[in-house]
Formats: structure tokens, C-alpha cells, sequence
């Protein structure tokens, strides 16, 4: 979306209100952090995998399926943390794990690496950001973003669109030509292990465990990250400034866990080459009191929503506090 002198405001990156050292000491990558949250995840999930089996034929299996869906979908954050490649140092590990994420999440992992590589270069910019969520227009386009009624046809046509090679035009945008043919090889790869998992389950009778275990987990739990992940964007400016176009939730440890730090997400939009285990400390490391900054905090994701929820019908920047909007107007 350009000016009408002509300028691409998206053109200029954010900058870090911080010293070059200090940011330099919190862009430093280790393994170690990341192979904690990579042990942690797995082992919820495992426990939770757990509650299934001990359930299994009474009516407690659909809380442990959504409980164990949750920690699944969840997979999203190191799934995102790995193609930024800065979850791991050791890149392999970062190309690993995006990998089995994705597997799981069928959300093949390049491909994602450069939509989201779009998200961020034209963040809220209806034209060019592919994972822009726009402010719903009332409560059914609400209702409709947080139980996936454009997600899962989205991820669908996806795998369909790897598979047969056929990207439609806005992925032609951010999709380079050089890696068309990894990608459309990744998808394919993807397809052939789901159709395989699928008939094997089928001659083999684990076809139920299959179910439980993953399918519908997957699906009854989507809405808690669609819930999450709302509360990034929706509802903030369609402008190229962080200070209004990305919001911040402040959250309880469960989710700062399970969302690899990524509630701090005005942070990672200003400084994405931070790994998620010093977003924390980067929130703390900026200038002034969290509670006077100018960019959006929110107090948790039931706050975000209702700003949200309140907002509805009103377009994008409705749920920006006025102090906010303008000191982002000051600073274009």
C-alpha cells in the first residue's frame, strides 16, 4: 500500500529502541533453551496423550482429546519460532523440528517460512500480507475467524495448491521462483505420508487410535490458537508501524509456555531476529514502564477480546487506544 507521493512506508523495518550492544547480547541464539521447550512440549503432550488412554470409552476422552488438541496446536509457536531460525543456533534442528511440526500441524513448514517471511515484511497491509486477519464486520465473521471457517479451507488449498504446483497469484508474490520446485516436492511428500498413515491405519486396525490421538484433537482444539492468534492483529491499524499494528497480551505461564513467548508479539515484530526466550527480557529491557508504553498491551486474552468483540463493525484500528494511535501518527 503506497502513499500518494508514492512511498512504501513497509520499505523501512522497525528499529529497536535499544542500544546496538544490548540488542546484540538478546539476538544471541543457543540450543539449549529451545531443546528445553522442544522436551517440555513433547512431554505434555505426552501426558495428555496419556489422559486419552486412561479415558478411553467414557465421556472424560472429549476434555482429554480438547486438552491434548491444545497442546498440538500449539505446535504452531515452535513451528513459527523454527523458520524464523532462531528457536535453535544449530540450523538442522531448526529445519528438523519446523519439519515435524509442520507434519503434525499439516502446515507444510517452507512454504510457511516464506508466507510468514510476507506477514512480516507487509504486516497489516491488506494487499500484501497473506496472514492478515481483517477486523470482522460483527459477531458471525467473529464467530467464523475463531472456528476456522477461512483457516481450514486456507490450509487445505495449500497442500492442494503444493501439491498440484498451481500457487495462485498472491503466493506467486512472496513464494520465490528458485524454491517453487522444494516446495511443491514438500507438499507432495506431506500428502503421500497422510494418504500412507491413513491406509496403514485401515489395514492394521489403529485407525481408532489415529483419531484420538491426532485427527480429532487437531480439530476440536483449533479455535484456542485461532483465539490466540487473532489477538496479534485483528483489530489493530493497517498501517506499517508496530506501534499500532501488532498488540501485545500479557498472559498466564501455561500459555507463555505452550506459545513459546510469542504473546510478546509487538517485541517479536520489532525485533525478529530476538529468539522467543529473550522476548521477555526484551519487553522488560525497552524504555519506560510497560504500563505507560505507547504501543498496545493487553491484559490478558479475555481483555483482548472483548476490545475486540467491542469493536466489531468499526475496522482496523478500532481497538487502539488513542494515546497509542497517536504516537504512531507522530512517528511516520
Amino acid at each position: 500500500m503506497l502513499t500518494p507521493e508514492g512511498d512504501d512506508p513497509w520499505a523501512k523495518p522497525p528499529k529497536a529502541p535499544l542500544a546496538r550492544k544490548e540488542l546484540k547480547v538478546l539476538q544471541r541464539r543457543r540450543d539449549m533453551p529451545a531443546l528445553r521447550y522442544v522436551v517440555g512440549h513433547l512431554a505434555v503432550a505426552a501426558g495428555t496423550a496419556a489422559l486419552i488412554a486412561l479415558s478411553w470409552g467414557s465421556w472424560l476422552m472429549v476434555p482429554a482429546m480438547f486438552a491434548h488438541g491444545v497442546v498440538l496446536v500449539f505446535l504452531f509457536a515452535p513451528l513459527h519460532e523454527c523458520t524464523h531460525s532462531t528457536a535453535f543456533r544449530t540450523r538442522w534442528m531448526n529445519s528438523a523440528f519446523a519439519t515435524f511440526c509442520g507434519l503434525v500441524l499439516m502446515r507444510p513448514a517452507l512454504y510457511f517460512r516464506y508466507r510468514h517471511a510476507a506477514h512480516h515484511s507487509y504486516t497489516q497491509d491488506p494487499a500484501r500480507d497473506p496472514d492478515q486477519v481483517p477486523m470482522p464486520d460483527g459477531l458471525a465473521g467473529y464467530l467464523g475467524e475463531v472456528f476456522g471457517m477461512e483457516f481450514w479451507p486456507k490450509m487445505i488449498g495449500t497442500l492442494h495448491r503444493g501439491v498440484t504446483g498451481r500457487f495462485n497469484e498472491r503466493e506467486k508474490d512472496f513464494l520465490p521462483v528458485s524454491e517453487r520446485s522444494r516446495i511443491i516436492w514438500e507438499a507432495r511428500c506431506m500428502v503421500a505420508f497422510y494418504i500412507a498413515l491413513a491406509a496403514a491405519s485401515v489395514v492394521f486396525s489403529f485407525w481408532p487410535g489415529l483419531l484420538a490421538f491426532w485427527i480429532v484433537p487437531r480439530l476440536i482444539a483449533e479455535p484456542s490458537l485461532r483465539l490466540v492468534r487473532m489477538a496479534e492483529h485483528t483489530g489493530m491499524e493497517e498501517n506499517a508501524n508496530w506501534l499500532a499494528n501488532t498488540r501485545t497480551t500479557v498472559s498466564n505461564p501455561v500459555v507463555r509456555f505452550l506459545y513459546w513467548q510469542m504473546q510478546y508479539h509487538a517485541e517479536h515484530h520489532m525485533a525478529p531476529s530476538v529468539p522467543f526466550y529473550n522476548l521477555e527480557a526484551l519487553h522488560h529491557a525497552l524504555p519506560g514502564k510497560p504500563e505507560e508504553r505507547e504501543y498496545v498491551i493487553s491484559k490478558g486474552y479475555i481483555r483482548a477480546h472483548r476490545d475486540i468483540v467491542a469493536n466489531l463493525g468499526n475496522g482496523a484500528g478500532s481497538t487502539v487506544p488513542t494515546s497509542t494511535a497517536l504516537a504512531a501518527a507522530a512517528r511516520r
